[in-house]
């Protein structure tokens, strides 16, 4: 066989072939390029949260205003999420992240200049179209890149490099916001976390485009040199041949299709939607809750602006473990059953919270809300990347995501200061709870299991309606 042949015909099995490459550090370099990705986005979302207070103060903001803006950023995730989805099935993973990244990354840094709430308000709004856009693609990338016994528990290491933002967030506004008057000091804060505009140059230079999207869009010879590259390294690092690749079952059913709005929502994919869309939404309703107003519900607790930024950093530090301990026993167990025990659990966290009186109390059951409910969504993403076939990946991922940050976030956002200031915390930890369980009932009765299985047995099984 000549070598055009040969390469030809490995790369018509390029599935098998990334399924038999060891853990290396080639497979490292995707997963942390994909990581660092989310981490200086959760470095955005928590700079409104530490800021929020003296933002308050500045524009003398009614409780309305502060749900707005909140929900603001999130509203423009969810507008963004759906489209960057399109675009990044159909011009690529990669091209949509590195634009994403410049684009939220900029508007952040305008919104430090910011002259009232209007302003800040459109361009928390034109941050959160760029936000959009870098949500649904690392858990898309890792997914076509990694081993299928591996997605899940890698998935749980770059997840937990969001909770590490967020765990920074706050000390970076220890840091920062005391050695400036309120004014000047939410300005700055913005500006710094804006600084990670830099890391889009990274993205574009070391991260490959997923070798399955390259293939599956006729880009042969790209997907052969992408993955040709990464089997080199690899045998290069080891010192060995690899292993033969097993060939895998035809995904030809659904082979030249293309994405488009509705295809999350046709036959057989509508049931895979509206579970992982229920799901999305329980989960994102806690996180954004921990998330954002968390420094506010301690100084409104009579707690300092210092403490309640310290009771945060712990709070959201507590969801760095969660995020590792689910993505690892999801891999093992299963990605509903961990879903289910993580959510369940932080269901009842919320109910204990909302009763505690002291500080001590609140930290430890806030913390279990952030261990186990924002710890939930290494499986809960990982499943909804595999619930969709390669041509549709990011546009099913992004629609999911899409339903749990506009009703868990955007109305949730907008909702919970006008709960919490008019019926009280308990009234808004009770409505946390009951979107937890409707949303485990939908885990339980519609959700499919994708344990173990590679993303081309998965779509097959589409194809066959199961």
């Amino acid at each position: 066989m000549s070598s055009a042949a040969h390469s030809a015909s490995l790369s018509l099995n390029i599935p098998a072939r990334i399924e038999r490459l060891p853990l290396t550090r080639v497979t490292w370099q995707v997963v942390l390029l994909a990581g660092l990705a989310w981490f200086i986005e959760s470095l955005d979302i928590g700079a409104l949260g530490v800021a929020l207070t003296p933002i308050k103060q500045v524009f003398q903001l009614s409780s309305s205003n502060v749900g707005f803006l909140t929900a603001a950023s999130t509203f423009g995730i969810v507008v963004g999420l759906i489209p960057a989805g399109l675009l990044s099935d159909r011009f690529g993973r990669k091209r949509m992240l590195v634009w994403g990244i410049v684009e939220y990354s900029i508007m952040t840094l305008v919104c430090a200049f910011s002259v009232n709430f209007p302003m800040l308000l459109i361009f928390r709004f034109l941050s959160g179209l760029g936000m959009g856009a870098v949500f649904p693609l690392p858990y898309a990338i890792v997914s076509e890149f990694v081993k299928s016994r591996q997605r899940t528990t890698f998935n749980g290491m770059m997840d937990a490099f969001l909770s590490i933002g967020y765990f920074i967030a706050p000390l970076l506004g220890l840091l920062i916001l005391p050695k400036f008057a309120p004014a000047m000091g939410w300005r700055v804060f913005f500006a710094v976390a804006a600084v990670p505009l830099l890391y889009a140059f990274i993205i574009h230079r070391y991260m490959p485009e997923s070798p399955r999207w390259l293939e599956r869009h006729g880009f042969q010879g790209e997907a052969e040199a992408v993955l040709a590259k990464m089997e080199d390294s690899v045998q290069s690092i080891t010192g060995r041949a690899l292993p033969v690749p097993e060939p895998q079952e035809s995904v030809a059913p659904v082979q030249g299709k293309k994405a488009s709005i509705g295809v999350p929502w046709s036959r057989p994919l509508i049931k895979r939607t509206v579970s992982r869309s229920f799901a999305a939404i329980g989960t994102f309703f806690m996180f954004y809750i921990v998330m954002t107003y968390m420094p506010s519900i301690f100084t409104s607790s009579g707690f300092s602006f210092a403490h309640s930024l310290l009771f945060t950093a712990i709070i959201t530090g507590a969801a760095i473990p969660g995020k590792l301990l689910n993505g690892y026993f999801a891999e093992r167990f299963g990605r509903k059953s961990m879903y289910v025990v993580f959510m369940g659990i932080a269901g009842i966290a919320t109910l204990f919270f909302g009763l505690a009186k002291s500080p001590a109390s609140m930290v430890t059951y806030a913390c279990l809300m952030s261990f186990f409910g924002t710890g939930a969504f290494p499986a809960l993403k990982m499943s909804y990347a595999e619930q969709y076939p390669t041509y549709a990946r990011a546009t099913g991922a992004a629609t999911v995501e899409t339903m749990g940050r506009f009703f868990g976030g955007v109305v949730g956002s907008y909702v919970m200061p006008v709960i919490l200031g008019t019926s009280g915390l308990a009234t808004g930890t009770y409505v946390i709870a009951a979107a937890v369980l409707v949303a485990l009932i939908f885990e339980l009765t519609l959700s499919p299991e994708s344990k173990g299985s590679t993303l081309e047995e998965l779509e097959m099984a589409i194809v066959s309606g199961k």
